[in-house]
């Protein structure tokens, strides 16, 4: 959409240089810079964004937005790039988000599996083809799919999403929100109808510095959503909202919560639990009082993801049948307690999941326990990844080698730290006795499916659905659950 010279100085707050009638995109990748565009000079962590407007000038760009002039270049100052980027996208994209539902999910863990819950319970009731999804594992548009690159894209990549979405007849957009979008404000302009938080435990403390300053990161979503909002009680961090922002229910299995989590239980290859709803909703409608759901799902992890998805569903007017149909029947998520079904023949089970700190760790371990015979086994194949909070490094070593009785260090996204000190960081939390260190990650998933008997299982944790492994020597392809399928079928 052409933003006018006019918007533009009012959307910047700024001076816009002679000769600059307007823009109809905007980038902070100067690769993507073209003619009639504008391109914003984002300050990096490594480098300044200022480097690269040669570049976008000679792909024709009308504007250069940056923190300060540029000589050579029709320059708007502005005093935040990321600031400015975002409202550029925003309005060059036709404000996406007034004309679709979105809702907000965030938090530490659970964010994925809960915005998959979500967008199946509104597939139900609106249709796959008036349905999106923006996550981690993938983005979805109606019955379009694509993997997805990041948790939150550069605010260019969200509003351009959520504009593709519009335009596709897409009418609900699940957005999981992670802090790096939030802090980065990457989606910053974003209206959300909606929001959910599922806990905090410690992660990107490399970016937020501080435990308060994540969570307080995170807070903000409550703070722009104009609907219902939904955190889990049960979690210290989710507690704190309710009494920080007007407005919020809780949900859980403690007695302040507003939908009341109970009796969970094993229940036909998954979980049953009730949920106890609140009297009214918050737009005053009588409320069902007491639902029964049953999930394909395991874990209470699990129950809590099922439980602020549908809570959040309930208030935004789902009828009740929808809602316990489409939980009943939802599919596997990916990534997440992934089973890998060419295992089934070998006579022991293998899942992935994304577990990647101490606490996903040892969620996914403890399911992976219950799931198991008395006799079986649960092998693990994990690592930690790099330019992350050293911190929970040796603090996965520990969990592991307390629930695990086989543990495989291997790597994980290492980018440009050393393989092997990462894995000794780890290592000096757990058990040698229990634990052996093979850093190529396929042949640390092999060597663990070598040693697997019938009744084991075998947990290949910490990339999930993702696709591409990050190391010293540069990118390579690499898939968790291609690359278990295909060293059962070699075997």
């Amino acid at each position: 959409m052409f933003v006018s010279r006019a918007e533009l100085e009012t959307i910047l707050g700024t001076s816009i240089p002679d000769g600059v009638d307007g823009v109809d995109a905007v980038t902070h990748d100067s690769r993507a810079a073209g003619p009639g565009g504008a391109f914003v000079a984002v300050p990096g962590f490594t480098v300044d964004g200022v480097t690269f407007v040669p570049q976008a000038m000679a792909n024709g760009v009308s504007l250069v937005v940056a923190e300060r002039d540029v000589d050579g270049a029709p320059t708007a100052v502005v005093p935040d790039a990321r600031a400015a980027l975002a409202a550029l996208a925003t309005a060059t994209a036709g404000h996406p988000s007034h004309d679709v539902v979105v809702y907000g999910i965030t938090g530490t863990n659970g964010k994925t599996t809960s915005s998959y819950v979500l967008h199946g319970i509104l597939s139900a009731a609106y249709g796959e083809e008036h349905t999106g999804l923006l996550t981690t594992a993938e983005i979805v548009v109606g019955t379009h799919r694509e993997p997805a690159v990041r948790t939150t894209g550069e605010a260019p990549q969200v509003q351009g999403n959520l504009a593709r979405m519009r335009d596709a007849g897409v009418q609900h957009v699940v957005l999981e929100t992670s802090s790096h979008g939030i802090h980065l404000q990457r989606v910053a302009g974003t209206r959300y109808a909606a929001a959910l938080f599922t806990n905090l435990t410690r992660d990107h403390i490399d970016l937020h510095g501080t435990m308060e300053d994540y969570f307080l990161t995170k807070r903000r979503l409550f703070e722009w959503t104009e609907g219902p909002k939904l955190t889990n009680v049960d979690d210290a961090y989710g507690a704190r909202i309710v009494t920080e922002v007007p407005g919020t229910l809780g949900f859980g299995v403690s007695e302040k919560a507003d939908y009341r989590i109970s009796d969970a239980r094993p229940s036909e290859g998954g979980t049953a639990f009730t949920l106890t709803t609140p009297a009214t909703f918050l737009d005053g409608r009588e409320a069902p009082g007491r639902i029964e759901l049953q999930m394909p799902l395991l874990g209470d992890y699990n129950v809590h993801n099922v439980a602020g998805a549908s809570a959040i569903a309930l208030e935004m007017g789902m009828p009740l049948d929808t809602l316990v149909d489409a939980v009943k029947n939802m599919g596997q998520v990916p990534g997440r307690f992934e089973r890998v079904a060419a295992a089934t023949d070998k006579g022991f089970e293998v899942v992935v999941d994304y577990a990647h700190t101490e606490v996903g760790l040892e969620l996914v371990l403890d399911v992976a326990r219950d799931v198991i015979s008395p006799e079986g086994r649960v092998i693990c194949v994990y690592g930690a990844a790099g330019r992350r909070d050293p911190a929970k490094r040796p603090k996965m070593g520990e969990v592991a080698s307390r629930l695990a009785d086989v543990n495989i260090i291997t790597n994980d996204d290492t980018y440009d730290e050393d393989p092997q000190a990462i894995a000794d960081e780890v290592m000096a939390g757990a058990d040698a006795a229990d634990t052996t260190v093979v850093l190529d990650r396929r042949e640390a998933i092999r060597q663990a499916l070598a040693q697997a008997r019938p009744g084991d299982i075998v947990v290949v944790a910490g990339k999930g659905h993702e696709r591409v492994q990050h190391l010293p020597h540069g990118d390579v392809d690499f898939h968790d659950a291609t690359v278990v399928t295909e060293l059962l079928t070699e075997s």
